[in-house]
């Protein structure tokens, strides 16, 4: 606990503007993958180095349009504004059928399906991100120029002179 205490000011800042009213899937439909991060406990050791992991690559999550929820057994610590409230936490729990005394991360796509499950485990981001550019819909949103721009741009600038051009 004493190591999530001072984070909470920025966990808050990070994470409230999801929360707000969302209460099901539905909410994020085709708007957002979700990594959905089921706790016993914020003092959980591993939900801890889990959440220090994800936290420290937002920005690419953002670029992939992944949201993180953080969600314990019947909401507790609702009221901290970072964890969802006990009726959404209800909902996430029932329908993915995550055990209240376990940690589990799940990824769901912009389809709101489930893609990826761990357990007990610490994963790293870096599968999260492959899942996720290897998803379909993902492949699409970077031939079209959505997202991961510092891809993007990265691979525009190292292309040679003969290569842009017509010839």
């Amino acid at each position: 606990m004493k190591l999530l205490l001072p984070l909470l000011p920025l966990l808050s800042m990070l994470f409230l503007p999801l929360l707000g009213d969302a209460q099901s899937l539905e909410d994020f439909r085709w708007k957002s993958r979700l990594v959905l991060l089921f706790t016993p406990s914020a003092d959980d050791p591993l939900f801890v180095e889990q959440y220090n992991l994800l936290q420290a690559r937002v920005e690419e999550l953002s670029e992939r349009r992944l949201k993180v929820m953080l969600i314990t057994p019947n909401g507790n610590r609702e009221n901290t504004g970072v964890f969802l409230k006990e009726s959404a936490s209800a909902y996430f729990y029932d329908h993915f059928s995550a055990a209240p005394y376990q940690l589990e991360l799940v990824l769901v796509g912009l389809d709101g399906t489930e893609k990826y499950r761990a357990r007990n485990t610490v994963t790293p981001v870096s599968v999260l991100i492959e899942l996720v550019d290897g998803m379909p819909m993902r492949q699409r949103e970077l031939r079209q120029g959505y997202g991961n721009e510092s891809q993007i741009n990265t691979e525009r600038s190292t292309r040679s002179p003969e290569r842009r051009g017509g010839g």
